[in-house]
Parts: structure tokens; C-alpha cells; sequence
């Protein structure tokens, strides 16, 4: 449940100025170290390079954090490249955390990404000019961006692997102090995936400081004080920037089949809450509804010819991979009935995974390989064996209840003639009523939920039970 908040940092750190290799004498190149906190308490630093060559300019960053997930220290280290043209048009890339390695390259209208374990290139179709998210700095600066204006600029974010529309408004040059030292910066903010943070960044584009509303802030320094930085003693529990508490008790393994929520924090006009299951009875306050659908009685054929976009693989979900098909087999063996065989899986990936809070960006192939970690690794890969069955799947994220609070969780819903919540994490079958959905889809659009970290809260107003199974 937790590496959402790992990509929380990822994510929002690299959306500052990039680098590259030593610059060469009278190319146009810049160096910036950073050090980060969260809510004031030291997690690790940040370096940006960027390189002018002939063709382009390459681009640099490299992230570590010392945190921990559910009290278990990790030890989280990111980096990326990505090569440009003169105009700063993505032209490819790799993104690295920890042993995750993908890449990547812009061929005419298309980005061909290969991701770990993947021996096939996954394509990703371009509307247009794609820049990288690590060149934004550069990107607001050589543009002369206008103050007080606001931009659309499309922006592939390396973290997620996948393009997000960014909102860019200029807010104009002001004073901050960083490090010790003063500078005239340039300050603007960005907004992608619904998640807001504010740069300030040098004549050359490179970052001053980084601000979000997560609590999350970076700033200037040199290379040898910010190595100086590393965090010492009691390490930040990323787990606590997703925790909502509520001040109801819900009895630990009730089969809760109904949940009504007050909520607050959600603009209905960004966040639209309503589907599958989940109901939004107002806005104003928010009050949202959620009920356990009933599971079809009938068999329900496969493969399902409807919902057919939820059983195309991804750069994450490599249904089509001869590992995937071979491992279903395992899983169901030659179950030929939709119902019965979702079952089988969410049992099955229950039962053989490792429960592990796990620093990295997950896909089937690599779970296939280690067989643990936490709700993405148990989503992602469910995802793959089921699209390989025929059934239509999509991965959803959002708020999970356990222990008076809520916390960050995903999980999946399959398409038996309607679509039905399923939680391998947990072995249910269908999901209780415990999930409150806020995004789904793909890691750029699970990303979504970023932009409601520390704003949300939540009121447990009523729930129903049903008798256990």
C-alpha cells in the first residue's frame, strides 16, 4: 500500500531542472544539489544536471531518500536521463529506483518504452511534442514564458512512464533565500496530475527551491553540505502522508457491505467519485456511498468480448508476456468460466505473494520474478493474469479503512457483465465495502490522487454488515 507514497517523492522531486555528463569547455551546461525534507524532517538530497551538445542537450538527475514504510527503513535511490533536441523535444530517456530500469525513445509519433523483464517495446502514441519533466525549469526560461500567463505544456514524466498534461503559470521573479544565500529566481508553478508544486529556479533554469503542499520542500545547497545531510535517527514514515484518521471504530474482519462517508478536501469538480459500486449522494457537504455489488450467479464465458481496452497489456501490465500465460495456468488451469477463474486468481496471487513493503515501480514481469510486495505488486500483477484470461481488468486506487484511519490501497475490478472490486492484497472476493475509489487506470493517472494528500478528510457516517462467509 505504501509505494504510492514512495512515487509521491520520486515524482515531485523530479519535476525540477535535469543534467547530464561534464560539460565540455563553452557548451552551455548547469549543476544543482538539493536538499530535501518532509514536514521539516530530513530525508535525502537531489542533484540536476543538464549538458548542451551539438544535437541537443542531455539531462541528468539523480534522487536519494532514507525513509520508512511502515516502520522498515529503505533506502531509495533514482535516477534518470533523458536526451533532447535543441528545443528541448524528448528524444529518450531511461528512469531508474533502486534494481527498476526502464527506457525508452521517441520514434516519429510514437515513444517505444521497454520495462524491466520486457522484451517487447510497449507504444505509447504522441499527440505531438513531448517534453521531459526533468527539462521544465530549462523549458519555462528559454521560452520567456510571460508572467501572470498560464501554459499547457505536455510533459513525460519518467516516474510514471507516461505523458501528463502540465499546467505552467509564470507567477514572476522574486527573492528567496536557499542554503544560506539569497537569489533572484524565477517562480512558477506547475500542476500535473492534479498535484500543484511551486519552483524557484537561476537564470539557466535550474532549481532554487521546490515547495508542495504535501509538506514536501527541497532546497539549494553545495554538493558537500548536502551529503552532509543524510538523515540520522528515526527516518520519516512515508505511510503517514496517506493516513486519514476517522474517529469511528469499525469491529477488525466485519464483512462491511455498505460504507457512507462524509468528505472533505475533494473539489467534485476535479475528483468525480461516482462509479461501480460508489455512489456521490451530494456535493455540498460531500457524502459518498459505497456498496458491495453482488457477484453474477451465472458462469459468464471467457474470454468477455466486452470492456475490450481492459485486456490490452501496457508498459506495467504484460498480459501478451509468454511468463504471464504460462504462470495463468498455473493459477486456473483450463477454467473456462469468468467468475470462477477471477476467483481462482484473486486467491491465488493472495495465497503464492509475499506480503513486502516494496520501494519501486511495479509490472507484472518483475513481480513474476520475485513474488513479493505490497497492494500495487499483488494489483499489477493480478491485472496481467486476468487480461490473459479474458477478463477485462483495470487497476484502482484510493483509500482502504484498517484501524480507525485510512491509508493508501490498490486494488482491482474485473468485468463480469459489470464491473466487480476484487482485492488480491486481502483475498476478497468481491472487495469489501472498506474502498473508497479516488483514481484508476495507469501509474499516470493513478497520480491523480497526489493532489489530495493532506487536503482530505474523511467521516464515517454509516456502515452495514453482512453475515461472514
Amino acid at each position: 500500500m505504501r509505494n504510492v507514497s514512495i512515487l509521491l517523492v520520486v515524482a515531485v522531486i523530479a519535476v525540477g531542472c535535469g543534467g547530464a555528463k561534464a560539460a565540455k569547455a563553452g557548451s552551455d551546461s548547469a549543476e544543482a544539489w538539493l536538499s530535501t525534507t518532509i514536514n521539516g524532517q530530513k530525508v535525502g538530497y537531489s542533484m540536476y544536471r543538464f549538458n548542451q551538445f551539438p544535437g541537443g542537450y542531455l539531462f541528468e538527475s539523480l534522487i536519494k531518500m532514507t525513509v520508512a514504510m511502515a516502520g522498515k527503513e529503505q533506502q531509495v535511490q533514482s535516477r534518470s536521463t533523458a536526451k533532447t533536441g535543441p528545443d528541448l523535444a524528448l528524444e529518450d530517456f531511461s528512469f531508474s529506483l533502486n534494481s527498476y530500469v526502464a527506457k525508452g525513445r521517441v520514434v516519429g509519433g510514437e515513444l517505444k518504452i521497454v520495462a524491466p523483464g520486457d522484451t517487447h517495446e510497449r507504444t505509447i502514441k504522441l499527440a505531438g511534442t513531448v517534453y521531459p519533466a526533468s527539462a521544465l525549469g530549462r523549458y519555462v526560461v528559454v521560452r520567456k514564458l510571460v508572467k501572470d500567463s498560464t501554459y499547457k505544456v505536455p510533459v513525460f514524466d519518467e516516474a510514471v512512464l507516461g505523458v501528463v498534461p502540465a499546467e505552467v503559470k509564470v507567477i514572476g521573479r522574486e527573492k528567496i533565500k536557499a542554503g544560506g544565500k539569497e537569489y533572484d529566481a524565477l517562480k512558477f508553478t506547475t500542476k500535473m496530475a492534479k498535484f500543484e508544486m511551486t519552483t524557484w529556479v537561476d537564470d539557466k533554469g535550474m532549481s532554487i527551491a521546490e515547495s508542495s503542499p504535501a509538506g514536501i520542500r527541497s532546497e539549494r545547497t553545495t554538493a558537500d553540505d548536502v551529503l552532509k545531510a543524510e538523515p540520522e535517527g528515526a527516518k520519516f514514515d512515508v505511510l503517514t502522508m496517506f493516513r486519514v484518521p476517522v474517529d469511528t471504530s469499525i469491529p477488525e474482519g466485519a464483512n462491511v457491505n455498505r460504507l457512507k462517508l462524509e468528505i472533505t478536501g475533494v473539489d467534485p469538480k476535479t475528483y468525480d467519485l461516482s462509479g461501480p459500486g460508489q455512489q456521490v449522494l451530494t456535493t455540498s457537504p460531500m457524502v459518498v456511498e459505497i456498496k458491495t455489488p453482488d457477484v453474477p450467479a451465472g458462469p459468464v464465458a471467457l474470454p468477455i468480448a466486452a470492456e475490450s481496452e481492459y485486456l490490452k497489456p501496457s508498459v506495467s501490465i504484460q498480459s501478451d508476456a509468454p511468463e504471464v500465460k504460462a504462470k495463468l495456468y498455473e493459477a486456473i488451469g483450463a477454467e473456462k468460466d469468468g467468475v470462477a477463474a477471477a476467483r481462482k486468481l484473486v486467491s491465488w496471487v493472495f495465497t503464492v505473494m509475499e506480503k513486502q513493503p516494496t520501494a519501486s515501480f511495479p509490472n507484472a514481469l518483475d513481480v513474476l520474478k520475485t513474488m513479493k510486495g505490497d497492494c500495487n505488486e499483488h494489483a499489477v500483477l493480478f491485472a496481467a493474469l486476468a487480461r490473459a484470461a479474458g477478463i477485462p481488468t483495470k487497476t484502482a486506487v484510493g483509500l482502504l479503512y484498517m484501524n480507525r484511519a485510512f491509508y493508501y490501497h490498490a486494488w482491482n475490478e474485473v468485468y463480469l457483465g459489470k464491473w466487480i472490486p476484487v482485492d488480491a492484497t486481502f483475498g476478497e472476493f468481491p472487495a469489501s465495502a472498506l474502498h473508497l475509489k479516488l483514481a484508476e487506470g495507469e501509474l499516470s493517472e493513478q497520480a491523480e490522487i497526489l493532489g489530495l494528500v493532506g487536503n482530505i478528510g474523511i467521516k464515517v457516517k454509516e456502515f452495514g454488515t453482512a453475515p461472514a462467509k
